[in-house]
């Protein structure tokens, strides 16, 4: 099942919120990833066996994912920013669970059950075919159903090594250094692998505050590295809506930036068509045994 949780964290030493509301039981799984100019203060505050510090030409957060996820090899992993709180949905809200209520709310932030629960469902999304899980926002309205399917998703990742390790030597970690995470959705769904977003086991965080990427994104930055994503996966995948302030309570810090989109679903379509396949087997009916055909496919 889940081997690690790593939580990649700079200059945040004293505020670590995704580590505060985990279970203890969960936090024994933690491992900090820090540069080492941060290691005699972390080591104070979680001792050295929570710790994995970053070689010093570990540079940004898109080194720092490639370093993660060599580092956790073949295994199940979460790599989880260190902002975030897990919250539950009512399962009132979803087709699939037929609207039946299970709280008295209409969500709630996560119980050390509810984590036993989620992290069962997404090792059984795994099994079936899933390279890649992740969350919806929990301030955003619920979908029809508690899941969905080709989509992006930031900040929190759940990943099955077994599978990413088919083609971790061929992709391009650091082609942007922010925006890394729709790089790194392209790159596996480009080669067949797919994703699912929980709906209802979603999470809150905050974009742009003091410390991590804050300490060296702004505006230019953001724009010139998104911009590099278009270039790279065309027009189509990626594209500019609008410009807007930033996001969030911090999101004035980094002034006007261009909204981006991906078309993830756009992607799997054109995979399909390339690969002359007319049923996405995988995603109407994810069984086990479809994962080969794909693995062989994207060996290719």
């Amino acid at each position: 099942m889940l081997d690690k949780i790593y939580i990649p964290t700079m200059g945040r030493s004293d505020v670590q919120i995704t580590y505060d509301n985990l279970p203890k039981k969960y936090q024994k799984k933690v491992l900090f990833v820090i540069p080492k100019s941060e290691w005699k203060l972390m080591i104070k505050l979680y001792g050295d066996n929570q710790l994995l510090a970053t070689p010093n030409k570990i540079k940004g957060i898109a080194a720092t994912r490639e370093f993660i996820c060599k580092h956790a090899k073949k295994t199940r992993f979460s790599m989880i920013d260190d902002d975030v709180v897990f919250y539950r949905r009512n399962q009132k809200y979803y087709s699939d669970y037929n609207k039946k209520s299970n709280m008295s709310k209409s969500k709630r932030q996560l119980t050390e059950e509810d984590f036993d629960e989620m992290f069962e469902l997404f090792n059984t999304w795994m099994d079936e075919g899933y390279i890649h899980i992740g969350h919806k926002r929990a301030n955003l309205p619920p979908n029809k159903k508690s899941y969905d399917d080709i989509c992006f998703f930031n900040s929190i990742h759940h990943i099955d090594g077994k599978k990413l390790s088919n083609i971790i030597k061929d992709i391009d970690w650091t082609f942007c250094e922010v925006g890394e995470d729709a790089n790194f959705m392209f790159e596996y769904l480009s080669r067949g692998f797919i994703n699912r977003k929980s709906c209802e086991f979603s999470a809150h965080w905050d974009s742009f505050q003091d410390g991590g990427c804050a300490m060296y994104r702004d505006s230019k930055l953001h724009n010139e590295e998104h911009s590099k994503l278009q270039q790279r996966w065309s027009r189509d995948l990626v594209r500019v809506r609008a410009e807007i302030i930033g996001q969030g309570t911090h999101g004035h810090k980094i002034g006007t930036i261009k909204e981006f989109t991906y078309k993830p679903k756009l992607m799997r379509k054109m995979w399909l068509q390339k690969h002359g396949i007319e049923t996405d087997e995988l995603v109407n009916h994810p069984k086990k045994q479809f994962q080969p055909e794909i693995d062989k496919r994207v060996k290719k």
